[in-house]
């Protein structure tokens, strides 16, 4: 146990060094705010759609898929739960902040950070109930959720949301589920590497941000709040919800430990390209991963009890 919970601490502390590049990258000015629309574009339009193209680039049979249905199930349960709790609590908010929170609130870091605390404690097997855990956040994040920020009277609603890069790829990712066709060889290595990038340039960016943020964003009580819910009040409202219904304990506990991951990375940079306030964002994101560290053993710990 205590090697799985320093290989969880190491994991949440290699995304806040992440963080740490881009602060600096900020200070000695290479990442300044009229370049870093060149990189906001980068990790928007390829980085993570290749990312999200990748986890559905994988074979699946019909038993795994079946296993599978109910941690889909739950997960589109724990983002339609949180992200009514969120348009509730921040409804009194001005609507940059709002947009911010409520996709704060309802999509946590489960990948990034998620998958390998999963990897840790259950194995292969908990990898791929977890990557089915992954698919509803993600089609949600670039429909619903991007629907925070994009509103639908505006004429290019359609475009930039049901045509946005990430929601194309969620269309071929589910060809490619439907069919078992998967892309091959070297276009799917290309395609995974493209992906890799997403971690640490999305942290990179949220890091050049806190640098020319004031201090005062960064124990902002919305911040604070925010960062309370994501980490501790929503996996352990989930994780009763879950035990209520009978859920069984493997799907319970690999929920609520993905439940219980940080604020989503991408917050800041939909925030930044569709006219949120990312600065506020970024300060989500940072406080909560710095947090993470702390409290994701605490929950995987308490999984692990029940």
């Amino acid at each position: 146990m205590n090697e799985i919970v320093s290989r969880m601490i190491s994991s949440q502390a290699l995304l806040f060094l992440y963080m740490v590049v881009g602060f600096i990258a900020n200070r000695i000015r290479m990442i300044r705010d009229d370049n870093r629309e060149v990189l906001v574009r980068l990790l928007m339009d390829i980085a993570m759609p290749m990312m999200v193209l990748n986890a559905f680039n994988k074979p699946t049979d019909a038993d795994e898929l079946r296993a599978s249905l109910l941690v889909i199930a739950m997960s589109a349960l724990g983002c339609v739960v949180t992200g009514l709790i969120g348009r509730w609590l921040w409804r009194r908010e001005p609507e940059n902040r709002q947009k911010v929170l409520r996709y704060a609130s309802m999509f946590s870091n489960a990948g990034n950070a998620g998958l390998p605390v999963v990897n840790l404690v259950f194995g292969p097997s908990g990898v791929f109930l977890a990557s089915m855990y992954l698919l509803p956040p993600r089609i949600l994040q670039w429909t619903v959720g991007l629907g925070l920020f994009i509103k639908p009277q505006k004429g290019s609603w359609v475009k930039n949301v049901l045509l946005n890069p990430m929601v194309i790829v969620v269309y071929i990712g589910a060809f490619i589920m439907a069919t078992g066709m998967l892309i091959p060889g070297v276009f799917g290595t290309a395609i995974a590497r493209l992906g890799d990038m997403t971690a640490p340039l999305s942290m990179i960016l949220i890091g050049a941000a806190m640098g020319s943020m004031s201090p005062r964003v960064l124990v902002d009580p919305d911040v604070l709040k925010i960062t309370f819910l994501r980490l501790i009040a929503f996996p352990l409202l989930m994780a009763l919800i879950m035990r209520a219904f009978g859920i069984e304990a493997t799907a319970l506990h690999i929920c609520t430990i993905l439940l219980a991951m940080p604020v989503a990375s991408n917050t800041a940079a939909i925030a930044e390209r569709y006219g949120g306030d990312y600065r506020f964002a970024s300060a989500c994101v940072s406080v909560s991963t710095l947090l993470s560290v702390v409290t994701v053993p605490v929950i995987t710990w308490i999984m692990t009890l029940m």
